[in-house]
């Protein structure tokens, strides 16, 4: 075989492991990224609260408790010594569902932090009792981060909020 023959077959040899070694290096990369947004750039940021006043209701649909009715909340919190403001609408999605005397909603809520450039947004359902404003005392409920603004930007994962037995809030945003 002389040097012609070799220099040849050489570019043939790197066509076809380009696919393959395409495909080790984005395997690679994947990995490599879902690992830093587990543990090496996840944090948490926790907001408190006391207890909520009684929301803005709305008797949207059927008169009296009915698919649609909104509660609004607006109110103050902090985190860290930062103020921070919540704004939260809730909208019932089904009545007696998915047992007696528990309604199904869904919430939108946006937190803005030392004013409005940082926010965390949060999105989701929960089962809350009959028609009370909000779910149990010493209850826990998961949502998702659907995004935010400022520091902020781009944010995902979710926030566990619970209802304290004093009757005072906690919202654990588990933010990756």
């Amino acid at each position: 075989m002389n040097s012609a023959t070799t220099s040849a077959r050489t570019p043939r040899r790197i066509r076809r492991a380009l696919p393959v070694l395409a495909a080790f290096l984005g395997v690679v990369a994947l990995t490599g990224v879902a690992g830093c947004s587990n543990d090496n750039t996840s944090r948490t940021v926790t907001v408190t609260h006391g207890p909520v006043a009684a929301p803005t209701f709305v008797d949207l649909g059927a008169k009296g408790p009915s698919a649609g009715d909104q509660r609004i909340f607006s109110f103050d919190a902090e985190s860290e010594g930062t103020l921070v403001h919540l704004d939260w609408i809730m909208t019932t999605i089904a009545i007696d569902s998915p047992e007696p005397e528990v309604e199904t909603r869904m919430n939108s809520a946006v937190f803005s932090f030392g004013g409005s450039d940082d926010t965390l947004l949060l999105q989701g359902t929960g089962w809350y009792p009959g028609e009370a404003a909000t779910f149990k005392v010493s209850a826990t409920l998961n949502r998702a981060i659907v995004g935010g603004t400022g520091k902020y930007r781009g944010a995902s994962g979710w926030v566990e909020s619970t209802h304290n037995a004093d009757d005072t809030w906690t919202h654990v945003f588990y933010i990756n």
